[in-house]
């Protein structure tokens, strides 16, 4: 998604200002060393309207930059010439980044697709390679910046770094590949995303590999082959003139693994398996639903330890005439936004005092009581 400019907010132009004028005094109060005070004064009426003037042609021409950085929309991606490539076998036409994208394609296909996989099986498969190997965002390591292709598949297969976007056209690039049905939607009425919608046995699936994982260790599934029920929540609009509906639910990978309970006093259990197994959600369908309601599934989220992660109740949805209600997993420790995990900073924090200090058997840990008389 686009990384919207704002506006610059009254209070920091009031700093901004601030700024500019102790440093514009600052200079004028050395030239004017040992001038008569009313020049002073007069010079500093004169400079104090200046700068007024400069700040606000200063903050008008950011504003104007940032505000047009905001309706900044990315291109999609054309895999046609690196398809047909593919297909007849000959790269020869192809600019650098088409061949790069040409071989990079044709090498992961060749390790995660074998002889005899039905199109759902070759789906899944691209979906798990994308969600182990690609990152979202900008903000990890990769020794090669991705800020300005990670929106294409070429930036995206080369840096392993991707935004919604370049999620989107580098699984519509394989779809292709494999003759999988595959469209793009590209929703930009309330900011910028795009997801996949795939045909399989003739029914039409959403996909969104940027919503089911990001940069978490298991991938969530909840936007994996699901219909347009689940996925037209009105968060991301898209013009369904110029999309086919998507109805399909045999392949809905939610709808297939949802867990069977006989009532609501085994949901639960149901849960627990799904925390101890490190899923990021868990789907129930209730044989009997008597008693169960929005205020008991959000008692049972609330009242279950889920040890390094986040359970709430996210919502219930109808498919296939079938009512799931959807309890989402989401883990706490993926250093999303920046956060190091206990695990790295307790194993970082031991070696590096062993080098620091030596041996953990020679630190030096003072006995404070011996100081209780001193006062600090």
């Amino acid at each position: 998604m686009i990384d919207k400019g704002e506006k610059i907010h009254f209070k920091e132009r009031i700093e901004i200002k601030k700024i500019h004028t102790v440093e514009f005094f600052s200079n004028i109060k050395s030239k004017l060393k040992g001038k008569s005070v009313l020049i002073v004064c007069m010079a500093l009426l004169v400079i104090m309207g200046a700068l007024f003037v400069q700040n606000s042609h200063m903050i008008d021409s950011m504003n104007k930059v940032l505000n047009q950085a905001e309706g900044t929309v990315h291109d999609i991606y054309d895999d046609s010439k690196v398809i047909s490539a593919y297909k007849n076998g000959d790269g020869s036409r192809l600019n650098t980044e088409d061949a790069f994208v040409l071989d990079k394609m044709t090498e992961i296909i060749d390790q995660i697709i074998v002889d005899g996989m039905t199109d759902y099986e070759k789906e899944k498969a691209v979906y798990d390679w994308q969600h182990q190997w690609v990152t979202y965002g900008e903000d990890n390591l990769n020794p090669i910046s991705a800020a300005a292709d990670n929106y294409t598949p070429y930036g995206v297969l080369r840096s392993h770094n991707a935004i919604c976007v370049g999620n989107a056209t580098t699984f519509k690039l394989f779809m292709d590949a494999l003759d999988i049905p595959c469209k793009i939607i590209h929703s930009t009425e309330n900011g910028e995303h795009a997801w996949n919608i795939v045909q399989l046995n003739g029914e039409w699936y959403h996909v969104d590999v940027t919503f089911d994982g990001g940069t978490s260790e298991t991938a969530e599934y909840t936007y994996f082959n699901v219909p347009d029920s689940i996925k037209d929540d009105g968060s991301w609009p898209w013009d369904h003139a110029e999309i086919p509906a998507a109805n399909g639910t045999e392949y809905c990978y939610m709808l297939n693994n949802a867990k069977i309970c006989d009532d609501l006093y085994q949901i639960p259990a149901v849960i627990k398996e799904a925390i101890d197994n490190g899923e990021g959600f868990v789907a129930v369908m209730l044989k009997d639903k008597t008693g169960f309601n929005r205020d008991v599934a959000d008692f049972i989220a609330n009242s279950m330890y889920a040890g390094d992660a986040e359970l709430y109740f996210d919502n219930a949805y109808s498919l296939d005439g079938k009512t799931l209600y959807k309890f989402e997993i989401n883990s706490l420790d993926e250093g999303d936004d920046g956060e190091i995990s206990p695990e790295i900073s307790d194993r970082l924090l031991q070696i590096i005092n062993d080098l620091n200090w030596g041996p953990e058997e020679y630190y030096f840990e003072p006995e404070y009581d011996e100081y209780e008389d001193y006062e600090f």
